[in-house]
């Protein structure tokens, strides 16, 4: 059997950006080329590295729940396989200075049959916003909620905000249905249990094992939903997962640095993407050494990212200077040789900071392979330069919510991409962020972040971004390490499957009869 690959670019995702207009009524989704007749009889079995950590999208811990949320919660706002806005929730909409207008899909229901209207989404969009909610960096800017009828929302806005229409595509914009939050016992089972108007139900779950969800009648995109049921395994090992594949075990599952190679040789599909996604070392500055500018720079300098690429990543990979990729729009050029390969001057930084011995700290990690693999490389390098990690390996459940408790020194991480670069410098570096385990940050962060989100023209969003990237690099806020190619190996059968910039959402994805 030919080997059958797919390949995309950041280049090409970038090029679609700006032709959709900030007042939204027709831009629309790609139609994937592999698409072909599907059996909704037949379940889609997927493999991947998690699950969910919580079924509720405002308040979990992991932004990365959102890849499995797709699929039970319904959002204000989609994106099309290039990252742009398209109707969801929200049929349209208007942005100005001063307000985000949503005007809401008409005979839409939770599953329970209670409706999606203004009321919902007001009460959605204000729990969002509490301090506690991870989402509420995302929602910066807006000052109140407003429902001038039961199919209007207007949100109030204190500034600018050309990144919350995109942030509405994120778990900001997940609607959970009111009756199933509000008092802590809600709560907490609503952490276990969705309770949305997405395509699917969940009818089993074995948190971190297996999941089956099943299709709801009547939602109203049918063309989203060409299963009826989907099967979701957590499997963490990708050779585990590349066998499944080639027994037919599995119609999908994820594909890694550490499979792509092996995939293509046995000849099996193979389509994936180079992602906004990207490892790196992330610093709580209010812990060891980690105060010190110089000791981070002295880190930054320490790092061989394009050997990390070549090596733990088998050349799958892009090394990274900076929050965003060579090809995406955010892209800050004057950042290309920022910190390179220098154990010397990461040394003479070290003794500047007082440390001409080195220093010692914990740095927590994802116990999965291509994590291990690329924590065991930076141990390896910092130890050149007289700097011990001891590294620490937990479950992708645990690891991410420890860092941002202030429990950990570091977390060697993936730093999952958002849908607008804003989102993820507030998620990632705001000084309220419940990610941002420091509860700093760099001084004049806000007010350049602020100045990007004034700009809606694309050049000029660049530009005002780029400004934040360097700031952020200056300061050695992070460690970007390397960005990588990501998506699925696939049987022949499944069809509608292409790589997205950001997270899969499997929408319009089957599987043909054999």
């Amino acid at each position: 059997m030919p080997v059958a690959t797919g390949r995309f670019s950041i280049r090409r995702w970038t090029a679609a950006l700006g032709t959709c207009a900030v007042l939204v009524t027709a831009c629309g989704s790609e139609v994937s080329e592999n698409s072909g007749v599907a059996d909704p009889a037949i379940p889609l079995r997927y493999a991947t590295v998690f699950g969910a950590s919580s079924f509720d999208p405002h308040k979990t811990k992991i932004t990365s729940d959102a890849t499995m949320l797709n699929l039970v919660y319904d959002r204000l706002v989609h994106r099309d396989v290039d990252a742009q806005p398209v109707p969801g929730l929200a049929e349209s909409w208007e942005l100005t200075d001063e307000s985000l207008t949503l005007h809401l899909r008409e005979g839409v229901s939770f599953a329970d049959g209670s409706p999606v209207d203004a009321a919902a989404v007001q009460a959605n969009l204000n729990r969002a916003l509490e301090p506690d909610s991870v989402t509420a960096p995302m929602l910066a800017g807006v000052t109140g909620i407003t429902t001038p009828d039961e199919r209007t929302v207007v949100l109030a806005l204190d500034r600018p905000g050309a990144q919350l229409v995109l942030a509405l595509s994120d778990l900001p914009g997940m609607i959970v249905d009111p009756d199933a939050f509000g008092t802590p016992e809600k709560d907490a089972a609503l952490a276990l249990a969705p309770a949305g108007a997405g395509r699917y139900t969940v009818t089993r779950a074995q948190p971190g094992a297996e999941y089956e969800f099943t299709a709801r009648p009547g939602y109203w995109d049918p063309d989203a939903v060409r299963t009826d049921s989907v099967v979701w395994t957590v499997m963490t090992d990708p050779q585990a997962r590349l066998a499944g594949v080639t027994s037919g075990d599995l119609h999908a599952a994820i594909t890694t640095p550490l499979t792509i190679d092996a995939a293509e040789q046995q000849g099996l599909r193979v389509e994936t993407a180079l992602r906004l996604d990207h490892m790196a070392v992330n610093l709580n500055r209010s812990r060891g050494e980690f105060g010190k500018l110089e000791v981070r720079q002295a880190l930054a300098h320490a790092i061989d990212r394009q050997a990390i690429a070549d090596t733990a990543m088998e050349g799958h990979a892009e090394a990274a200077t900076q929050n965003f990729p060579k090809d995406y729009f955010a892209y800050e050029p004057d950042l290309a040789g920022a910190y390179p390969y220098d154990p010397d001057r990461a040394r003479q930084l070290l003794a500047q900071a007082g440390l001409p011995n080195g220093f010692s700290f914990t740095a927590i990690l994802l116990n999965l392979p291509e994590n291990v693999q690329v924590a065991q490389i930076v141990q390896q390098q910092l130890a050149e330069v007289g700097i011990d990690m001891q590294l620490k390996p937990m479950p992708p459940s645990e690891a991410s919510p420890t860092f941002n408790r202030g429990d950990a020194d570091a977390i060697v991480t993936t730093f999952t991409g958002r849908s607008d670069p804003a989102l993820l410098f507030s998620s990632l570096y705001g000084a309220q962020s419940p990610q941002n385990p420091s509860r700093s940050t760099a001084p004049g962060f806000q007010e350049v972040l602020d100045a990007a989100n004034r700009e809606s023209e694309l050049q000029a969003r660049a530009d005002k971004l780029g400004d934040v990237s360097k700031l952020v690099s200056d300061n050695a806020l992070a460690i970007p390490l390397v960005f990588f190619e990501l998506g699925s190996t696939l049987t022949d059968q499944v069809v509608g499957y292409e790589p997205t910039l950001l997270v899969d959402e499997w929408r319009g994805v089957g599987v043909a009869a054999p």
